[in-house]
């Protein structure tokens, strides 16, 4: 048979072998779909150890299969992508400074008598709410606002401040309606400010839940925190819908590159929505930036910058929030210790965080059915959301929900001996793709300096 004809056959093989449906065991997660006996449209969210396996980042690697092996048709069920519209706020409110109320001085024209409590004991201090400011007593390190018309909750609070450079600010809220009694009021993160082009800031702190001020006033305080002066705030309205729970995953180990970055190489395509990289010591604090890249050849690109902490005493710490990632699919990740901070030496646990997807199919006769996912190279087989939501007897989230059982992942392939002789983030498969291609080159090289010599051989 003529090589080239033998090469065009095999060829072909290949690519009807590609074409081919793939059977369940070809899939790195496989994991039984629990039907309980129900029949229909039914739905189930993919867990992270799911999600850590698909190699697209449009999740085209995922099969639902019947006993026989045979694929069973399904939809895939995402939130819709977050609006792009700004978030609904508050006109901002002015912060009305705190002062000592010294016993037996009178109060100034249009000052209030407020109650706090400091350090377990109960304080007496004033608050200028009309008339002219005095400009007498020194001011608190706290600020009262007068949040009594605000009618819808609120979800956050962004603040207008003044801050010392490179240091997070811990705040304190509580809420009262008659400034005597007040109730202390969760929330999450600090408030920075790093100096220098692009370094990381926030003004912004997020409620744990929505927070109802109507008829009430807020106060801040920062009390022992030196530079500090809140100036205003403007509230964030809550969401209609509530916030998705998203399934995690932590990452492996990574590798140092030297004493401020940390590397790791994924085993996933699937989009981060969030990452969460926590200080497993107390009082930590590092400024940081995140980056990623698609492939080794690809320059660093910055995905965030952000501060890690966790201060504070036992039991009162606080720690930082996750990083959005606004739903990148990367195949490295770098985190960077910035402002001459250093990595080396602090232990960090970072943990990806994805969007939730729903799994709905037909469940039928054939079962039990297996949902497996993780596969290179595999073309999409979902169906349109809407074809599936048309026929269902109800909303996709009030279908029947089966439970995964029986979870399992296919080994992984050892790395052959030679590859720890390759480059940082070279992969043995490229490094064969480019040993062929050289190998290729070669032979070429040599048909051509053979076919030169044959020809000055030839007598003229």
């Amino acid at each position: 048979m003529r090589p080239g004809l033998l090469a065009s056959l095999l060829l072909l093989a290949a690519l009807h072998a590609q074409a081919a449906d793939p059977g369940p065991a070809e899939f790195q997660w496989r994991a039984t779909l629990d039907t309980a006996g129900q029949n229909g449209l039914m739905h189930a969210p993919l867990p992270a150890e799911a999600l850590m396996r698909l190699q697209s980042r449009s999740a085209s690697d995922l099969r639902v299969f019947d006993r026989d092996g045979q694929p069973v048709p399904f939809a895939l069920a995402t939130p819709p992508a977050p609006s792009q519209a700004p978030r609904q706020s508050t006109p901002s409110l002015p912060a009305l400074p705190l002062h000592d109320a010294t016993p037996g001085q009178a109060l100034p024209q249009g000052a209030v008598q407020v109650h706090i409590a400091s350090n377990g004991q109960a304080q007496s201090v004033w608050v200028q709410m009309g008339g002219t400011p005095s400009t007498a007593a020194a001011p608190l390190q706290a600020a009262l606002f007068d949040t009594r018309a605000l009618k819808e909750p609120l979800e956050a609070l962004v603040l207008q401040a003044k801050l010392p450079p490179n240091l997070p600010v811990h705040l304190a809220l509580s809420s009262s309606e008659d400034l005597a009694s007040w109730t202390p009021v969760s929330v999450r993160g600090r408030i920075y400010r790093f100096e220098g082009d692009g370094a990381p800031a926030n003004d912004k702190l997020e409620l744990d839940q929505p927070l109802r001020l109507e008829h009430r006033f807020l106060r801040i305080d920062w009390s022992g925190q030196e530079g500090v002066t809140v100036e205003s705030l403007t509230g964030l309205l809550a969401a209609n819908r509530p916030q998705p729970v998203r399934p995690s995953a932590l990452l492996g180990a990574p590798q140092a590159d030297g004493a401020t970055a940390l590397e790791w190489e994924l085993p996933f395509a699937t989009p981060i929505a969030q990452l969460e990289i926590a200080a497993t010591q107390p009082n930590t604090l590092v400024p940081l930036r995140v980056l990623g890249r698609s492939q080794v050849s690809e320059p660093w690109r910055v995905l965030g910058q952000a501060v890690l902490y966790r201060l504070g005493s036992p039991g009162q710490e606080s720690t930082s929030p996750p990083l959005p990632l606004q739903r990148t699919s990367v195949r490295w990740l770098r985190v960077e210790a910035t402002h001459g901070a250093r990595l080396q030496g602090v232990p960090l646990a970072v943990k990806a965080l994805f969007d939730p997807v729903d799994v709905v199919f037909v469940a039928g006769v054939n079962g039990p059915y297996q949902l497996a996912a993780g596969r290179s190279a595999t073309p999409s087989a979902a169906l349109p959301l809407g074809m599936l939501a048309a026929a269902a007897p109800a909303r996709i989230e009030d279908l029947p929900q089966a439970r995964l059982v029986d979870a399992r992942v296919m080994p992984e392939a050892g790395r052959p001996a030679w590859a720890r002789w390759l480059p940082r983030g070279v992969d043995p498969k490229t490094a064969a793709l480019w040993a062929v291609l050289l190998f290729g080159v070669l032979v070429l090289g040599a048909v051509a300096w053979s076919l030169l010599r044959q020809v000055k051989q030839q007598p003229d």
